[in-house]
């Protein structure tokens, strides 16, 4: 218990969803092929938004990750409609809609973008945390992305899935490797139950 109280969680996300009457008006026609668009400018203006945020303000020009699905699975949306996702970094527990700052900074890179949107909707970082309780103020690394916490998450141990709750594993970002989609902690955690409740080396399993 003492080792779990030094685990400290990072800031968080806020979801600014989108409903566009149309594509994404790119200024480069280019990013329109990319399933996933990384906003923030230079890489001096990322790093200052980013020093904003661990320092508990929102900034006006934030980092914002977006995905633009319409373009690879028409399937998603009406006829006519196209989904935008995207979230961006603000203060744990942030309660700040961020929709008005994400979309400045999407129209800097598509001019017009303002004119095609049917609806926005933004889920604060607080709502993220409520919605899920393990996104703990909004952070939904489950955890800060520190040296020390990618050693010792949530634990320093050999085997941090495995709790000392006998049957209980940890299958989150909150153990390695980390946040990422990956689900390599779901395939660690898997393989400890396996040895220690079942008596299996997941080793000489054959998944074929």
């Amino acid at each position: 218990m003492r080792a779990l109280d030094r685990f400290r969680f990072g800031n968080a996300a806020a979801k600014v969803d989108l409903v566009l009457d149309g594509p994404i008006p790119w200024a480069d026609a280019r990013i329109a092929q990319a399933p996933t668009v990384h906003l923030g400018g230079t890489r001096a203006e990322i790093a200052a938004a980013e020093a904003m945020v661990a320092r508990g303000r929102h900034p006006e020009h934030p980092y914002v990750l977006l995905a633009q699905p319409d373009g690879f699975d028409v399937g998603r949306n009406p006829a006519g409609m196209n989904a935008v996702w995207s979230y961006t970094h603000v203060p744990r527990g942030s309660t700040i809609d961020v929709t008005e700052r994400v979309l400045a900074q999407l129209e800097r890179f598509a001019p017009g973008v303002r004119d095609r949107v049917v609806a926005a909707r933004c889920t604060t970082g607080a709502e993220l945390g409520e919605y899920n309780a393990n996104y703990v103020g909004g952070d939904i690394s489950a955890g800060a992305v520190v040296l020390r916490q990618l050693l010792a998450r949530p634990v320093l141990s050999t085997e941090p899935w495995r709790t000392p709750a006998k049957g209980i594993y940890l299958a989150s970002s909150a153990t390695p490797p980390g946040p990422g989609v990956h689900g390599l902690s779901g395939w660690h955690a898997a393989r400890s139950a396996l040895r220690h409740e079942f008596g299996i080396d997941a080793g000489a399993v054959s998944l074929a």
